[in-house]
C-alpha cells in the first residue's frame, strides 16, 4: 500500500501544476459532448467509453457545459470548455484527470497479479508492480484527460485474462476477457488488435494442448463472445443520443437494426483511423535531426531507446534473450508476443508523434521479461532483476514531476532532448503554468510566447502575454522575455514549415538565452533588434 500512495502520490503530484496539453481539451469537451448529449459524432475518431468517463467527475461536481454551436470542431470547443465557460480551467482539468489516475493504479496491481501468480512469488510479483508504476512514459501519461492509459490498461486486463481462460476455462472469466477487450476497442480503436492476437494465441494453445478442457475452452469463448457484444450494445446505445443516430444513421428505423448501430459505428471508427493512420493528415514528423511527412518504419524502437530508463532496457533484453534460449511459460510468451505484435503494428504506421502510441506493449513486456528471468532460478539473476528494478524506480522518482520530457542518459545533456524527438516525447504544452510561476518569481510583468499545446496563456501565465504564432512575423519588442516552446523552436528549421528558423532570428535578433522552464520552454531576452 505505501508504493501504491508513492505512485499516487507522483501522478497526482505531477499533474497539478501541469497545463492543459495538446489533446487534452478536446478529449474532455468530446466526453463531456458524448456523456450528456450523446453526440458521438464530436471527436468520432475516439471510441466513447474513456472520452465519457474522463466527464463524470465533472458532471458529479455539478459543471453545466452548453452544446456547441453547430460545426465547432473539438479543438475549438475544448478550449470553450476549459477556458471561456466560467469555470476553474484547473478544477476542470485535475477532476477530468481522475479516472486515467485510477487506471494506472490499477494497472500497477494488474500487473503485480499476473506476474505474482505466474511465478508463484510475491517478490517478483512486486518487482512487476515496481516496474509499471514507476515507469516515466506510463506515469505520463497515466495522469492525463487522454485515452492511452486507458487502452493500455485494458488490453494487459484481456491480456492477461485470455492466459487465465487458457490455464482454466471458466464461463466467468471468459466473461471478464470479454469485457476487457470491449472496454479496450471502446477506449482506443488500437484496442482491436486484441482479436487477432487472441486469435493467434488460442490456436497455438490449441495445438500445444496447452489447455486442460477444449470443451470448457470452447465455452468460454463463446462467453468471452457474448459479454464482449453486449458490452459494447449497452456502452454505445447507452450513450447515442437520438439526435446523433438519426443524422448518422437515418436508415435504421427499427429497434433490431439499433442493434447494429455499435457496429457501424467502429467500423467508421476503424475507417477514419485507418486514413490517418496511412497518411491522409499531415503532421511534422521528427526524428534524429531529421524532418518528414510520414514517418520511419524504426521510429518506435528508436524512440523507446531513448524514453525507456536504461534498466528497462536492460531487464527487457535480458527477460527476451531468456524467452529465447529456454521453453518459454504461457504467460512470458503471450505477454512478450503482445507487446511484439502492437510494436510490429505500430512500426508499419505513417502515424509516429510519440511513445504514447505504443504505451499498451510496455506493462507485457515488463511482466513478460520478469517471468523469464523467474523462471532461470538463479539468486545472482535474481539480484539482478532486484537490483535494475530499484534503479528503474529510483529514476522515475528523481525526474518528479517532468515525466512527458523524460529521456534517459543516452541523450547526453537534457538541452539535447529536441535534437532527438519532439511532440510529446518532450513538449506537449504542460510546462504553461510552470511559465507563470517563473514569472512571478523573476519580476516578469508581460512577456511574448510562442507556444505548443493545449493550455491557454492569457489565462494560464498569469500576466499580460504577447502571443507570437510563428518565426513567420514575430515582432517581438527589444528587450522583452520571449517563451519559446522547444516543439516550435525544432519545427521551424524544416522549411516546408517556415522560410527562416527561430535559430536564425534569434541569431539575428541578437537574443540572450536565459533558462528553460520545466522540460519544454526555453526563456530568451531579446537584446536588441
Amino acid at each position: 500500500m505505501l508504493l501504491t500512495a508513492l505512485q499516487a502520490g507522483l501522478a497526482v503530484g505531477s499533474l497539478r501544476n501541469d497545463s492543459a496539453t495538446a489533446d487534452e481539451g478536446a478529449h474532455i469537451a468530446s466526453g463531456w459532448l458524448k456523456l450528456v448529449y450523446g453526440r458521438l459524432d464530436f471527436y468520432a475518431e475516439q471510441p466513447p467509453l474513456m472520452n465519457a468517463a474522463t466527464a463524470v467527475p465533472l458532471l458529479a461536481a455539478g459543471y453545466d457545459f452548453p452544446l456547441p454551436d453547430r460545426g465547432r470542431d473539438h479543438w475549438g470547443a475544448g478550449d470553450d470548455y476549459l477556458f471561456r465557460s466560467g469555470y476553474d480551467s484547473r478544477r476542470i482539468l485535475l477532476l477530468a484527470r481522475i479516472p486515467t489516475v485510477v487506471l494506472f493504479v490499477a494497472l500497477a496491481w494488474s500487473a503485480y497479479l499476473f506476474v505474482a501468480g505466474a511465478t508463484g512469488s510475491a517478490a517478483w510479483g512486486l518487482a512487476a508492480f515496481v516496474m509499471t508504476a514507476f515507469d516515466p512514459n506510463l506515469l505520463a501519461h497515466g495522469r492525463l484527460a487522454t485515452v492511452d492509459m486507458a487502452a493500455t490498461f485494458f488490453c494487459f486486463a484481456a491480456m492477461a485474462l485470455l492466459v487465465r481462460v487458457i490455464r482454466s476455462p471458466s464461463l466467468v472469466t471468459g466473461a471478464l476477457l470479454g469485457v476487457a477487450t470491449a472496454a479496450a476497442a471502446l477506449s482506443k480503436t488500437s484496442g482491436l488488435i486484441l482479436l487477432p492476437f487472441g486469435a493467434l494465441v488460442l490456436a497455438a494453445a490449441v495445438m500445444a494442448r496447452q489447455t486442460p478442457d477444449r470443451r470448457r475452452l470452447a465455452l468460454s469463448i463463446l462467453s468471452a463472445a457474448g459479454a464482449a457484444v453486449l458490452t459494447i450494445e449497452v456502452v454505445v446505445l447507452g450513450l447515442a443520443g437520438d439526435p446523433y443516430i438519426a443524422r448518422q444513421f437515418p436508415s435504421i428505423d427499427t429497434p433490431l437494426e439499433k442493434l447494429t448501430l455499435p457496429f457501424r459505428m467502429m467500423a467508421a471508427n476503424v475507417r477514419m483511423i485507418r486514413d490517418w493512420y496511412d497518411g491522409s493528415h499531415f503532421a511534422v514528423h521528427f526524428l534524429l535531426g531529421r524532418f518528414a511527412s510520414t514517418s520511419w518504419w524504426y521510429y518506435y524502437p528508436v524512440a523507446l531507446f531513448y524514453k525507456m530508463t536504461i534498466p528497462a532496457l536492460v531487464l527487457a533484453a535480458g527477460g527476451m534473450a531468456a524467452l529465447l534460449r529456454r521453453r518459454a511459460s504461457l504467460e512470458a510468451a503471450c505477454s512478450l508476443g503482445f507487446a511484439a505484435l502492437f510494436l510490429a503494428a505500430a512500426m508499419r504506421s505513417d502515424i509516429a508523434l510519440g511513445v504514447r502510441y505504443v504505451l499498451p506493449m510496455l506493462p507485457p513486456l515488463y511482466c513478460g521479461a520478469l517471468i523469464s528471468l523467474s523462471g532461470i532460478g538463479s539468486r545472482r539473476m535474481a539480484a539482478a532483476a532486484a537490483a535494475l528494478v530499484v534503479w528503474h524506480a529510483g529514476e522515475t522518482i528523481a525526474a518528479y514531476p517532468s515525466y512527458i520530457g523524460y529521456f534517459n542518459q543516452m541523450i547526453g545533456s537534457h538541452r539535447n532532448a529536441d535534437r532527438y524527438l519532439i511532440d510529446s516525447n518532450l513538449d506537449w504544452g504542460q510546462d504553461l503554468r510552470r511559465l507563470g510561476d517563473w514569472c512571478r518569481q523573476n519580476g516578469v510583468e508581460a512577456i511574448a510566447v510562442c507556444y505548443f499545446g493545449g493550455g491557454d496563456p492569457g489565462t494560464d501565465v498569469g500576466i499580460p502575454t504577447f502571443r507570437v504564432w510563428s518565426v513567420a512575423n514575430p515582432d517581438v519588442p527589444p528587450g522583452m522575455v520571449l517563451a519559446l516552446s522547444r516543439h516550435q523552436y525544432r519545427v521551424s528549421a524544416w522549411q516546408a514549415t517556415s522560410k527562416e528558423s527561430w535559430r536564425a532570428y534569434l541569431r539575428r535578433r541578437e537574443a540572450r538565452y536565459v533558462t528553460t522552464v520545466g522540460d519544454s520552454i526555453d526563456i530568451y531576452r531579446m537584446d536588441a533588434r
